[in-house]
């Protein structure tokens, strides 16, 4: 190849690598400019922080309960004497009665997660409503806050309708290391603890595949947060904190 050809290639790999990182990176790491834009620009009333003067930040899980993945995170948290939220999926609470009820008795609190892990936005308006009408039931009197994280985050604007008729919040989150794909630990970490800050959400997966990783994270991070001087805390309890 002569040096022309090999510079040019060479210049279409470093573009190519550029794009993709670009793209793929706030997936994995969010700094908070980056989550107040989206915010402003996708917030279609979701929350994704909390503008807060406490020491305080949010937890939170999806896709669980799921033994024993949420039996070790409820271990860490109790360590750490933290809490947090559980966005729970219909279909393991119904598989896992005992874990759910133990995640009620040691003070955190859950939200609606759908039904299963069908990405929300291809539900039909019909189908939306089911899959939360389903879960709501099985959450009985605990989510009377009526949080809800759509599964993928996203929803189209009718079903953004049907939520707001129901008097859900949505709730999103503004620390994410994509830990459904299985990233390094190490990076999970180092990711987490750069977006440890007053009213971030943190968002993090319980449930449905293996979540070692994520249990393995935990402990580090709830050092971090007490090394900062932050508390891990419901997201209702997040939002009471809001600046006014």
């Amino acid at each position: 190849m002569n040096p022309t050809a090999r510079a040019a290639l060479l210049t279409g790999i470093a573009s190519a690598a550029a794009i993709t990182a670009a793209t793929v990176a706030p997936w994995y790491y969010q700094p908070r400019t980056l989550t107040r834009a989206m915010q402003r620009r996708w917030g279609y009333g979701a929350l994704f922080e909390v503008d807060t003067d406490e020491p305080l930040f949010a937890l939170t899980f999806d896709d669980g309960p799921h033994p024993p993945y949420t039996d070790a995170v409820l271990d860490h948290l109790a360590a750490h004497d933290a809490k947090a939220t559980f966005f729970c999926m219909g279909e393991q609470i119904e598989r896992h009665p005992a874990t759910y009820a133990r995640i009620l008795a040691e003070g955190h609190e859950v939200g609606n997660h759908f039904w299963d892990d069908r990405i929300g936005v291809t539900l039909t308006g019909d189908e939306t409503v089911t899959s939360l009408e389903r879960t709501e039931a099985l959450l009985g009197d605990a989510n009377p806050g009526r949080l809800v994280r759509p599964a993928s985050g996203f929803v189209r604007p009718e079903q953004r309708r049907l939520l707001d008729e129901r008097g859900y919040q949505i709730v999103i989150g503004s620390a994410y290391t994509s830990d459904p794909t299985n990233p390094p630990v190490s990076y999970m970490k180092w990711a987490l603890k750069q977006m440890l800050e007053p009213g971030r959400i943190v968002i993090l997966h319980d449930g449905r595949k293996h979540r070692r990783r994520t249990v393995d994270v935990l402990p580090d991070v709830l050092d971090e947060a007490a090394r900062l001087g932050l508390r891990a805390v419901t997201v209702s309890e997040l939002m009471k904190s809001a600046r006014t």
